[in-house]
């Protein structure tokens, strides 16, 4: 009985983590390409931090998500979909009247994301139960 409620829980928390990313990546691609809600420029560089703070969250939600999780398929789907988000998202901006192609901030946002895997990585190797 306590195994069954256990692996319930556990297909209920796989698919709140996927949707929670799923989410989060439907927000940043509005926050791309919309006009800006705020201005958050007090000083120079700040949106490179946002870049990089928004897709190290990113790269958390995404192997929380779908590391060991998910069909393998699947997995590098994703994968290959997270990792072309920073240029897709600096492309499409290059077409909006809001925002600007920016070669720094797709690094930053790549930046963001390896710290992120890196964090993720490491944050799973000390808490994983294997």
């Amino acid at each position: 009985m306590d195994r069954d409620i256990t692996i319930k829980i556990k297909k209920i928390e796989n698919i709140f983590w996927k949707i929670f990313f799923i989410v989060y990546i439907i927000f940043i691609l509005y926050l791309s390409l919309s006009k800006p809600l705020l201005n958050y420029s007090t000083f120079k560089g700040e949106d490179k931090i946002v870049h990089f703070i928004s897709y190290f969250l990113g790269a958390d939600l995404f192997f929380t998500a779908f590391y060991k999780k998910s069909k393998k398929v699947y997995f590098v789907i994703f994968l290959i979909v997270f990792s072309l988000l920073p240029f897709l998202t600096e492309w499409f901006q290059s077409f909006t009247y809001y925002h600007t192609y920016s070669k720094f901030d797709m690094l930053a946002s790549y930046s963001g994301a390896v710290v992120g895997f890196l964090f993720f990585f490491f944050k799973y190797k000390a808490f994983s139960e294997e």
